[in-house]
C-alpha cells in the first residue's frame, strides 16, 4: 500500500503560482457553493471563509504586483473577478436567513392582542410563505 502511495505523490505537477492559486480559489469555491459534511449530511456555505480567501488572494495579488508573468497575472484577475460576483451573488441571495427571526417575532406580538390583526397578519405570512415558495 506504501507504494500507492509513493507513485501518487510522484505523479503530482510542481507546485507554482497557478497551481497554489488554483488550491485556494477551489477552496473558496466549495464555501461559496456548498458542500456535504461527510457527518451530518447538512450542506455547509461558509460566507465568512470564502471571504477570507478571496481577501488571501487579492493580498497575493498586491505583494506580487510586476512579478507574475502575464499569464499568471490574467488568471489571478480573472479569478479574482469570478470569485467576487460569485460572493456578491451568494451574499444577496441570503434574505431568507433574516426572515424566520421575524416571523417569529410576529406571533409573540399578536397573541395579547385580542382583535381582527392577529387574522391580517396570518394572511400576510401566508402571503409571504407563498412568496417564498415561488422563488
Amino acid at each position: 500500500m506504501e507504494e500507492n502511495t509513493t507513485q501518487e505523490e510522484t505523479q503530482l505537477p510542481p507546485v507554482d503560482f497557478v497551481s497554489f492559486t488554483t488550491d485556494l480559489i477551489t477552496t473558496a469555491h466549495l464555501y461559496l457553493q456548498g458542500f456535504r459534511d461527510p457527518e451530518t449530511e447538512k450542506v455547509i456555505v461558509n460566507l465568512g471563509l470564502a471571504k477570507r480567501v478571496i481577501d488571501t488572494l487579492e493580498m497575493l495579488e498586491e505583494k506580487t504586483k510586476g512579478n507574475l508573468s502575464a499569464p499568471e497575472s490574467n488568471f489571478l484577475a480573472n479569478s479574482l473577478y469570478d470569485l467576487r460576483m460569485g460572493y456578491v451573488r451568494a451574499v444577496n441571495s441570503q434574505p431568507d436567513t433574516p426572515e424566520p427571526d421575524e416571523s417569529e417575532d410576529v406571533p409573540e406580538q399578536e397573541t395579547p392582542n385580542e382583535d381582527n390583526s392577529s387574522t391580517e397578519t396570518d394572511q400576510t405570512e401566508q402571503v409571504i410563505e407563498e412568496e417564498n415558495t415561488d422563488s
